[in-house]
């Protein structure tokens, strides 16, 4: 399993794109949300229609789901004709087609490849060719739902947005690499992860990795030092940035 990181920011960070990872298996490449800034970094590292198997959007904010239009609109030029898959929560179909309506009215009539989608329901696993998943829902604004991606080989937990809850832990435990929201460096936003707490996850949950995303972006810029020096001190703590890849093995 690799996981390349397209975008590690929140939604108003101007140096860091939306947060969003490709993930590449033997069965083939999930791409894990898709915000407004996703499409162009993603066609970066992507020149083939059928590059891309699977999406996954964890839940409605712009800056995880905002970007799909445009994917689907590249992929069309670029003259795919092999379906897409995505997962998600109820209502992913409605809101996909009314974002590309939104964005280019009757353009989902011209598509040229099939969208199927897939209904995942905390608590109840799916999967998807060779690749077993489950969602459970976090702690946030909007429903969002946390994802575990088990290849067979690794187990990956990535949450989306929000504080966790007991059974997004249980979904995190003993995985291979947790990709956590962490907006602050201390629990001050409702409905949003920290720092202190992807330590105390790291701590208890027999992480092996755990990568922090989506820091709030004066954040980010105003604590470096101390991110950097928490990573260095925390082994599996990791703080990366765009084009970063982890590879499993």
């Amino acid at each position: 399993m690799q996981v390349l990181f397209l975008g590690v920011g929140e939604a108003c960070d101007s140096r860091h794109g939306n947060c969003s990872m490709l993930v590449s298996t033997d069965e083939g490449r999930m791409l894990l949300d898709c915000g407004f800034s996703v499409p162009h970094h993603f066609f970066r590292h992507c020149d083939d229609p059928d590059c891309l198997d699977n999406v996954w959007i964890s839940h409605f904010h712009g800056d995880h789901f905002f970007g799909l239009p445009l994917l689907l609109l590249r992929f069309w030029e670029m003259g795919r004709t092999r379906p897409l898959q995505f997962i998600g929560q109820e209502k992913l179909r409605d809101k996909t087609f009314a974002a590309l309506e939104l964005a280019y009215p009757g353009f989902a009539k011209k598509l040229s490849f099939p969208l199927h989608f897939h209904t995942i329901i905390p608590g109840i696993p799916l999967d998807s060719g060779d690749l077993h998943l489950q969602a459970a829902q976090t702690d946030h604004s909007q429903k969002n739902f946390g994802l575990l991606v088990d290849d067979g080989r690794h187990r990956l937990y990535y949450s989306g947005d929000g504080r966790p809850t007991h059974e997004s832990r249980k979904l995190m435990h003993g995985c291979d690499l947790v990709l956590h929201e962490a907006f602050m460096l201390q629990n001050k936003i409702t409905g949003h992860g920290s720092v202190t707490g992807c330590l105390q996850l790291l701590d208890e949950e027999n992480i092996k990795q755990l990568a922090l995303l989506h820091i709030e972006r004066k954040t980010r810029q105003q604590e470096n030092n101390r991110l950097q020096d928490l990573v260095a001190e925390h082994a599996g703590l990791l703080l990366p940035e765009e084009d970063d890849v982890i590879k499993l093995s």
